[in-house]
């Protein structure tokens, strides 16, 4: 039986097997915001966000919504064919300017083979183009794959989905994003839209077993708990 311990630095995860380490993701984050008081956000980012209106998100045990989404290459990507093969990890994030969301991209990166030990398959998954995304897999050196979800489709599908109001707007414009040029630029799209992070764990039979999403974009899932989950399921 796989269980999760916890102290403010670290996640250990006891095996029957062997005990593995695994930096807490939240810790991280936790200095990044040390060193910058607002994170890459200021503080009323998270409370606009809180008071916004979401699609209902599919819950633990429910059927996951499919997808076929172009990867970093191009290629048609769907969630059915890659469940044969092993449980799929889907980690929804807002872009290559969020520097959370990079601190998150890199755990899932260095937790991999702990990952890979119950034959599962990580998926990023970004509004950003496909030339976008494979710019960001290659700066990044990430060695999962990164899906291309055009105006946050699949991320409404899956609960994360929110309009960027004119409060949010002006907030971006506080910190250099003028009108979301920059964002629309990578995302090839106009739309006044942004998901909020979100990991998703699915199982061979196409349900969700895991299931993490914060309006508070500095709380991220642990992957030790991706870990324990898998481990439950294997």
């Amino acid at each position: 039986m796989a269980k999760i311990l916890l102290d403010n630095k670290k996640k250990v995860y006891i095996s029957s097997i062997n005990t593995i380490v695994m930096i807490s993701l939240n810790a991280e984050i936790a200095e990044h915001k040390k060193a910058s008081p607002h994170g890459d956000m200021p503080d009323p980012f998270n409370l606009v966000i809180s008071q916004s209106s979401f699609p209902p998100q599919p819950k633990v045990g429910a059927v996951a919504p499919k997808f076929n989404l172009p990867n970093q290459s191009g290629e048609l990507i769907s969630l059915d064919g890659l469940i044969k093969q092993g449980p799929v990890i889907l980690s929804f994030f807002k872009g290559d300017w969020c520097q959370v969301c990079d601190l998150e991209l890199k755990a899932l990166q260095r937790s991999l083979p702990e990952f890979e030990k119950y034959g599962a398959i990580v998926l990023g998954v970004s509004p950003h183009t496909v030339s976008i995304s494979y710019q960001l897999k290659e700066k990044k050196q990430l060695s999962y794959t990164i899906l291309s979800d055009a105006g946050n489709k699949i991320a409404e599908q899956y609960g994360l989905r929110f309009p960027m109001n004119n409060m949010l707007l002006d907030i971006f414009k506080s910190f250099g994003v003028d009108n979301m040029a920059m964002i629309h630029g990578d995302n090839g799209t106009d739309t006044n839209t942004l998901a909020i992070p979100g990991t998703f764990v699915i199982d061979s039979g196409g349900k969700i077993v895991f299931a993490f999403a914060d309006s508070d974009h500095t709380q991220r899932a642990e992957p030790a708990d991706i870990v324990a989950c898998l481990a439950s399921i294997s």
